[in-house]
C-alpha cells in the first residue's frame, strides 16, 4: 500500500466531496472509557463537522478529552480492496441548544434535527486521512492542516 504525505487542496477536496456524499460515520471519543458512537453529520464550510446529539456517555468523554476521530466509508464487502473512506481528526467543542455555536450549527443542520434540547459537537479537523481501494491501488492520502 502506498501512502501518500500532502497538505494540498487536491486531497482537501477529496476529502470534501465524500463527506458531502454521506452523512453517517462513526464517532470516536475517548476518556474515562473509550467509545464508538454511530451519528448523522452535517459538514459545514471547510471541514468543519457539525453533530447533533441528545447525550450519552460520549459527552462524558469529550469533557475529559476533545480529541475525536470521525470515521466515514463506504459499505464494507469481505474484501479490503472495494473499500472507500474518511477518517477525520480533530478537535471536538460542545455546545447545549441555548449557544451561539448551537445557533451557527443551524446554517447546516436542518431544523427538524435541530428542534429541541440537545448538544451540538463541532470538530474542527486538523488532518484526514483519504483511502480509495476501490480503483484497486488502495493509496492513503494524508492532509494536514
Amino acid at each position: 500500500m502506498v501512502v501518500a504525505t500532502t497538505t494540498g487542496e487536491e486531497v482537501k477536496q477529496k476529502v470534501i466531496e465524500f463527506l458531502k456524499k454521506k452523512d453517517t460515520g462513526a464517532l470516536a471519543t475517548s476518556g474515562a472509557d473509550t467509545r464508538v458512537s454511530p451519528v448523522k453529520y452535517f459538514l459545514g464550510e471547510d471541514l468543519d463537522i457539525y453533530i447533533h446529539s441528545d447525550g450519552g456517555s460520549k459527552f462524558d468523554n469529550l469533557r475529559q478529552n476533545k480529541d475525536v476521530c470521525l470515521l466515514v466509508s463506504t459499505e464494507f464487502y469481505g474484501d479490503y480492496k472495494t473499500i472507500k473512506g474518511v477518517q477525520v481528526f480533530g478537535q471536538a467543542e460542545i455546545a447545549k441548544s441555548d449557544s451561539s455555536l448551537y445557533q451557527e450549527a443551524e446554517k447546516y443542520c436542518p431544523f427538524n434535527h435541530m428542534s429541541g434540547e440537545g448538544y451540538i459537537i463541532k470538530i474542527t479537523a486538523d488532518r484526514a486521512v483519504y483511502k480509495n481501494s476501490v480503483d484497486g491501488n488502495g493509496e492513503k492520502n494524508i492532509w494536514k492542516a
